[in-house]
């Protein structure tokens, strides 16, 4: 393996062909051909996931005559999952997750649901869908909404459905790194289509020209040859930051031309990292592997694997592995500000913080890529057995 190559550790692929329809206005109707392709009615795209979860939140509290102001999301998940609640106005509180599983702990996600509970969120994470059957009960019970935090996960599928359709509720990211890497911009969709067209945007969307030549930029810098330069730059690569003080805006009209003409990668991506992660779990097969649940077919944003909480060699670091969030949300100060209960804990959670791994499954690992990660992994990092 050549040491100058840098490998990205999540997909930044669009394909020049994207950018120059998006650039000439061909197909757009991204809102239209999303709908299409998850089956559904209607939807609406923002700037960001963060942004239309936030909107939601607002217009759930807003319709609401109980007097709920707390949200119940999992213990580890994106700090931006945290930043929307806050910026909504309302009280985080955490249930725990099954290490082995990334599943919820039931015996935790029941103790922490109750009647000042206003959504319950469920999580794709590394989208990987998770059972939705314990959450829905449990939203039920304490007759909150269930959101489904499908940021990672769209195209990947639950028992024959699109992750992010079946709650209540369900939001997507374009994000770098998400499966639809636009480098911006958020959907929101719901079964009850009348709550989403009732949500109003603050501002005005604007043309977004500035931020389609980020993303051409960062497609051409995260080659292998180039990503090394990326990483050594200033530019806060692969940082999680709490911030509740993000922009909320419509999605500019660039993001949704460059969505509508991505959007049948989309399919082809999902296939491929489904195919380099196949080569991980039958080389890793008796490491510390998530398992993927009955039904369930994943888009495998990243690979995660659980080790034994050391450093990542520079040699794999080079390969794209990576660490994840890095602290669970009960361990971050900033986060438990927030809290509806300060003396929340989640053990579960946190050892995942501890212990987590991502290996890259994007459209730049090859399957000879993939078995050198893995072997190297097996040699030069210690994961649970």
């Amino acid at each position: 393996m050549n040491p100058l190559f840098w490998y990205p550790p999540a997909e930044t692929r669009i394909s020049p062909k994207s950018f120059i329809d998006a650039l000439l206005g061909k197909n757009h109707d991204f809102e239209k051909d999303l709908c299409s392709y998850l089956g559904i009615e209607s939807c609406i795209l923002g700037n960001s996931g963060r942004a239309m979860m936030t909107l939601l939140l607002r217009a759930l509290k807003t319709a609401d005559t109980s007097n709920r102001d707390e949200v119940l999301i999992p213990a580890y998940t994106c700090y931006s999952v945290a930043a929307s609640v806050a910026r909504a106005g309302l009280k985080i509180r955490v249930y725990d997750l099954d290490p082995e599983t990334f599943h919820p702990d039931v015996f935790s996600l029941k103790q922490q649901a109750g009647d000042r509970t206003l959504a319950i969120v469920a999580q794709h994470l590394f989208g990987i869908p998770s059972p939705l059957d314990e959450l829905k009960e449990a939203a039920e019970d304490a007759r909150a909404y269930l959101i489904e935090d499908a940021a990672q996960a769209l195209g990947g599928t639950l028992k024959g459905k699109h992750v992010g359709t079946i709650g209540d509720f369900g939001f997507f990211s374009f994000g770098r790194g998400k499966t639809l890497p636009l480098g911006h911009g958020g959907a929101l969709v719901a079964k009850d289509p009348e709550t989403v067209r009732k949500i109003a945007f603050p501002g005005r969307a604007g043309k977004g020209y500035g931020g389609l030549f980020t993303s051409m930029a960062t497609r051409l810098l995260s080659n292998k040859r180039l990503y090394g330069i990326m990483e050594a730059l200033p530019l806060g690569l692969g940082e999680t930051v709490f911030d509740p003080g993000f922009e909320i805006s419509p999605m500019r009209e660039m993001t949704g031309r460059l969505g509508s003409a991505a959007l049948h990668e989309l399919d082809r991506s999902n296939t491929h990292r489904r195919m380099i992660s196949g080569f991980y779990s039958s080389i890793l097969y008796n490491y510390g592997i998530v398992p993927v649940p009955d039904g369930a077919c994943p888009t495998y944003a990243r690979f995660p694997l659980m080790s034994d909480g050391a450093g990542i060699p520079d040699e794999l670091r080079r390969l794209g592995v990576r660490r994840m969030y890095p602290r669970a949300l009960a361990d971050e100060p900033a986060i438990r500000k927030f809290f509806a209960d300060d003396k929340a804990a989640a053990p579960g959670a946190t050892r995942i913080a501890e212990r987590l791994v991502t290996l890259p499954t994007h459209s730049g690992i090859s399957a000879e890529v993939a078995e050198t990660i893995a072997e190297r992994i097996k040699d030069g990092l210690t994961c649970r057995r």
